[in-house]
């Protein structure tokens, strides 16, 4: 009795007793930590870089690894230069040696790994494999080559060196170096995508556009059109793999040192053709690179960056408004007794819906005034966004070729003996800008297989510098030249007349001047043939610009004129969409297509609708619903908008039709009845 008494005594203290709670294992920390996202996620995703920067890049640089291991299986790694024998160009010949065969093996087991992990990327891009099969692979796969590529480098320097003074590693040796050095490269870059992807910042698929899918294609035939090159050059020039690959590289990149150059007919006829597909293609590779980054600097960069001088502008209106009102007038002086100071001289008003409300029956001045506030705020963004667009390419390219040149003159330096530094940026410049006077070229095994690589980055980089100059310098420097031209060689109507308006007399004079030469001429004088005037087109092809007054005076049209109105403004604008230089409306402007635009809402005395099933109805000008944040242009902005407006007009007058029909057979209806009635009992009768 005692001992039960006592066993539920315990048993009661063990049940009061608080649990201690468990410590969660390794495996669900892991499952709290990584959170991978299903297959079909549409979720918004961030590590931009790793999730797509880094896919591209390992893609389209994966295919000249497998190039330069390639090259490397191709030929013996150990030459015997022979001092005493030249070739017909005066460079000494080389022997080359043979390999042991664990050597041979090893690296053409390091080029299958490097190829099957390639094709599993391009799998996995295309969606063949699944991504948690398809990136593992190749992770595993290069990792593979890579350390199979650095031990039979590292036992051929320790167990089988080449024995100096005539002996040396051949170009192939240094091809498998560089091998491997991508390959570990690509390895590390795609375990960094793989850790974004199980800690769930994207899902489980490359989300990559049409022309970066292009891209990949346009450098794998950039690789493939290489090594088929280097194939063909050996046989027809006499030459070994790593030569034959140094020429067809400096054919396609336009250099022409003149070291290695095709002697025999055949080969002569070859380099035409080649050459031709050659350029094309790295035309291709180096305009899609172009794009492909201006995109992602569009995506990542300008958008943050207009962002921020939108949340500037927007809390720099708020302040501005809780200050204007603390403003406080004295009545016996009739001042104000408190000014504050605002950094703009027109303060943004920050109250967009104002306009809009008296925008649907008639706008007044002050409210188009504080609507064209905002509309100059956002205006000063777009204008200031692209000039830090130029700069801020220019300044990376810049940037990127600064390093890409002092850091390989600097390679070039240490692996040409004959070099001084100076001589290595002399020869990188000339390089870089595919001059190749053939002064200075790269001769040692070790400089050509680098020169390949270096060059292959280096000169596309080159090319988008020039693109972005021409974008940023040369554009200023021809839009001051043809400013110049408006004032001297090449004068525009109106000019010297808007410069001597501001002196009355002078203006004045050269009026009457004029006046008297075409009297005297026998022309007539009108208000439409003074310098300067407005030439007056057709009707609907271009209406003049009228101020905010004239549009606030201006009477309410009825909808048949306006809907005409809206017929020649999306005539107008599609012409403007269709130019060659897109055009910027002026705030007048889109006053008058805002009306044109808002008369066929469906509820204009409702509550204010941004968007319907039609189309836009109302927009905020420093919103995230401007029109000047649209990846259109104005003009192709403005006719889509102008087009649903056309649609829903189109869609109330049918409807007014239908509703009329309906309601005249509703009235005809008692008549035809009793009309009916009548004749069935004529008929009775």
């Amino acid at each position: 009795m005692e001992s039960d008494m006592i066993q539920r005594s315990v048993d009661g203290i063990t049940r009061r007793a608080p649990r201690k709670p468990e410590k969660p294992s390794l495996w669900e920390r892991l499952q709290n930590l990584f959170n991978p996202r299903p297959p079909d996620d549409d979720e918004p995703q961030d590590w931009w870089f790793a999730s797509t920067a880094i896919p591209l890049i390992a893609a389209t640089t994966s295919p000249f690894a497998n190039v330069m291991s390639i090259v490397a299986l191709a030929m013996p790694w150990k030459s015997e230069i022979q001092p005493n024998q030249t070739d017909s160009d005066g460079n000494p010949i080389q022997k080359m040696l043979t390999d042991p065969r664990w050597c041979i093996g090893l690296n053409a087991t390091s080029l299958a790994f490097g190829v099957i992990g390639n094709l599993f990327l391009l799998f996995n891009f295309t969606r063949t494999v699944r991504y948690i099969i398809a990136l593992p692979a190749s992770i595993i796969l290069w990792s593979l080559a890579t350390a199979i590529l650095i031990g039979v480098t590292s036992s051929i320097s320790i167990y089988a060196p080449p024995v100096p003074p005539n002996q040396t590693y051949s170009q192939a040796y240094w091809y498998a170096v560089i091998a491997a050095i991508q390959y570990f490269l690509l390895t590390t870059i795609l375990m960094v995508n793989m850790l974004g992807y199980f800690l769930g910042h994207y899902p489980q698929y490359f989300a990559l556009t049409d022309g970066q899918r292009t891209l990949i294609l346009q450098t794998t035939a950039l690789g493939i059109w290489l090594i088929v090159g280097a194939a063909i050059f050996q046989k027809v020039i006499g030459i070994s793999v790593a030569e034959a690959l140094y020429f067809c590289d400096v054919t396609i990149l336009t250099l022409g040192f003149g070291d290695v150059t095709p002697k025999t007919p055949v080969a002569r006829g070859l380099v035409l053709p080649y050459a031709v597909i050659g350029i094309i293609i790295l035309g291709l590779v180096v305009g899609s690179i172009n794009g492909i980054i201006r995109d992602l600097q569009d995506t990542n960069v300008m958008r943050k960056h207009i962002e921020r001088k939108r949340e500037v502008t927007i809390e720099r209106s708020l302040m501005i408004e809780k200050t204007q009102k603390r403003l406080q007038l004295d009545p016996n002086t009739s001042q104000i007794t408190y000014q504050p100071k605002h950094p703009r001289k027109a303060p943004v008003i920050s109250k967009a819906a104002a306009f809009y409300r008296s925008a649907i029956g008639h706008p007044n001045v002050t409210a188009m005034k504080e609507e064209k506030d905002r509309f100059d705020a956002m205006r000063a963004i777009q204008h200031e966004s692209v000039v830090f667009r130029r700069w801020y390419r220019l300044i990376l390219n810049i940037l990127a070729f600064l390093i890409l040149w002092t850091c390989g003159a600097v390679v070039f330096w240490a692996m040409e003996k004959d070099f001084t530094y100076f001589e290595s940026l002399y020869f990188g410049f000339c390089s870089l800008l595919t001059i190749g006077y053939g002064d200075f070229t790269p001769t040692t095994n070790a400089a050509k297989p680098f020169f390949v690589v270096w060059s292959l980055i280096a000169i596309p980089t080159m090319t988008s510098l020039i693109s972005e100059m021409s974008n940023t310098i040369v554009a200023g420097f021809k839009h001051g030249t043809s400013r110049a031209a408006d004032w001297t060689v090449l004068p525009h109507t109106g000019k010297y007349k808007s410069l001597f308006g501001k002196f009355p007399n002078i203006l004045a004079y050269l009026e009457r001047r004029e006046e008297n030469k075409r009297v005297s001429q026998g022309f007539p004088i009108g208000p439409g043939d003074v310098e300067g005037s407005r030439i007056r087109e057709p009707p609907g092809l271009e209406r003049p610009i009228r101020s905010m007054e004239e549009l606030a005076n201006d009477k309410n049209p009825s909808d048949s004129e306006l809907a005409q109105q809206l017929a020649f403004a999306i005539r107008q604008t599609t012409r403007d969409a269709v130019n060659g230089h897109p055009k910027r409306y002026s705030y007048e402007e889109w006053v008058e297509f805002n009306r044109m635009i808002r008369f066929t809402d469906p509820n204009p005395e409702g509550t204010m609708l941004y968007e319907d099933e039609y189309g836009i109805l109302n927009w905020d000008w420093i919103g995230e619903t401007s029109p000047m944040l649209a990846s259109q242009t104005e003009p192709e902005w403005v006719l889509d908008r102008l087009c649903e407006s056309m649609i829903r007009y189109i869609s109330t007058q049918a409807q007014k039709r239908n509703s009329g029909m309906t309601g005249a057979v509703d009235e005809d209806e008692p008549t035809l009845r009793k009309e009916k009635d009548i004749n069935g009992q004529n008929e009775g009768l």
